[in-house]
């Protein structure tokens, strides 16, 4: 039954991409860092690719940061599948649109997506419809990848000088750019929430609308595809690096949730007091229990733990409070209809998939397990550590000891995954580790 409502779907796709006039495919995966991996397809080959099946390179959960492999493999091509639901349009090719496909042999169990769609499945089976939604910093360089390369990526110089936080300087002046990015989201069908001016030159603040959190996780994962490539075409690079440089800001990527009655669509985490629910209360309190031992599924590079250095706005501890920006966890309670959770540790570097399976497998595991909710944070808590919580890991390689160790993580997401994803971040901490900065050379050359 289930082949059968399979073919259906694949029939009733194919027909509405013959009726919208699509010439052309472009079907891809996202690897272990959330980046789109893909192929431009003519339309009648992907129709054969419904019928008779996809396949892809089973490389893509070892696939790393300029096109290393964390692991050599004899690596092969595995079946894929379609998810019928994710189909977009592709905003830089008339015609044309994007689907999502994923492994569907071994690899599935490596794959941030999947284990995000159980997460959603176990939600639901316990009687919750979850939603979700991305907010990102990013800074806009006023040079091209070419002009980075000759200069070795030592100089970095943000787009707008003159942009201050919230400012209509650079909106007002570069409203015709700005016009035509957002129109290039919406052709990707990406909608903002609202865009704004951020902490000094180039940076920008994207928020997306509410969606349901698998839609919610493809918008945010496509949305830092279409930014990137939107600004390469304008002679622009844009930057999600948690942080990019000491000059300047570090970069937030804050993933928000929700959850509803599957039932009557009712908002389950607040009661109309504006206080925690009975269910949001287990719900945050196992968020902010299990942010310590599973950081390395949100923050997965070196990179990540540069924007937890003092002087950073960005929240440090695993801390939860009503409305405060200097917690790890900011609740915002009214209106009840609008209830959401804004978990504010991430950076703008963040694995959507990876960010919101996290967030719902270890709130899910808080209601099922009847956990308690530590001690507000009703001052500033970038520092403030809970003693039954625990401090969060500074560094990628405590981060990854801590995933190792955690007994309940293997629980939640499977044991094949949080495996992948330990092995995923020493690999990453080991290569990084053997490259000495230039800054490093300045600081000790004439000293040590």
């Amino acid at each position: 039954m289930a082949e059968k409502r399979s073919k259906n779907a694949n029939t009733e796709l194919l027909n509405s991409l013959i009726d919208s006039g699509v010439t052309y495919v472009y079907p891809g995966l996202f690897d272990h860092d959330g980046v789109w991996r893909c192929k431009k397809i003519p339309l009648d080959q992907f129709s054969e690719f419904l019928a008779s099946g996809w396949s892809f390179i089973d490389a893509l959960p070892w696939w790393g940061p300029n096109d290393t492999v964390r692991d050599d493999r004899a690596f092969k091509s595995e079946i894929c599948d379609f998810d019928t639901s994710s189909i977009r349009n592709f905003p830089f090719e008339p015609d044309s649109v994007a689907i999502v496909a994923d492994y569907a042999g071994e690899n599935i169990d490596r794959s941030a997506r999947s284990v995000l769609r159980t997460q959603i499945e176990k939600a639901r089976k316990m009687g919750f419809d979850v939603l979700g939604a991305s907010e990102f910093e990013f800074i806009v360089l006023n040079q091209t990848g070419d002009e980075l390369n000759e200069f070795g990526y030592d100089s970095v110089t943000g787009y707008s000088p003159e942009n201050r936080c919230w400012s209509g300087v650079l909106p007002s002046a570069s409203a015709d750019l700005l016009a035509r990015y957002e129109e290039t989201l919406s052709d990707g069908e990406i909608d903002l929430h609202h865009i704004c001016s951020e902490l000094g030159p180039g940076c920008l603040e994207a928020s997306l609308p509410v969606k349901p959190l698998l839609r919610a996780a493809d918008d945010a994962a496509f949305f830092k595809l279409f930014t990137r490539s939107f600004f390469i075409q304008e002679s622009k690079t844009a930057s999600f690096m948690a942080q990019l440089a000491d000059n300047f800001p570090g970069l937030g990527g804050h993933p928000i949730i929700s959850l509803r009655d599957r039932n009557t669509g009712k908002p389950l985490l607040f009661n109309r007091s504006g206080k925690l629910s009975a269910i949001g209360k287990k719900f945050v309190a196992g968020i902010v229990r299990l942010i310590p031992e599973l950081t390395a599924l949100y923050a997965s590079n070196i990179n990540s733990y540069r924007r937890y250095a003092p002087g950073n706005w960005a929240p440090r501890t695993a801390t939860w409070g009503y409305g405060n920006y200097t917690c790890g966890l900011r609740l915002v309670a009214e209106p009840i209809e609008q209830g959401r959770l804004e978990f504010r540790l991430p950076g703008a570097d963040v694995n959507p998939f990876s960010v919101f399976s996290m967030m719902l497998g270890a709130g899910l595991h808080g209601i099922k397990n009847d956990w308690n909710l530590p001690p507000e944070t009703k001052k500033v808590g970038r520092e403030q550590v809970h003693p039954d919580v625990g401090m969060v890991p500074r560094n990628l390689l405590e981060a990854a000891s801590a995933l190792s160790g955690s007994e309940v993580a293997p629980e939640i997401f499977g044991e094949k995954y949080i495996e992948h994803c330990v092995a995923c971040c020493i690999h990453e901490d080991e290569h990084m580790r053997s490259h000495v900065s230039s800054y490093e050379r300045e600081r000790y050359l004439f000293h040590v």
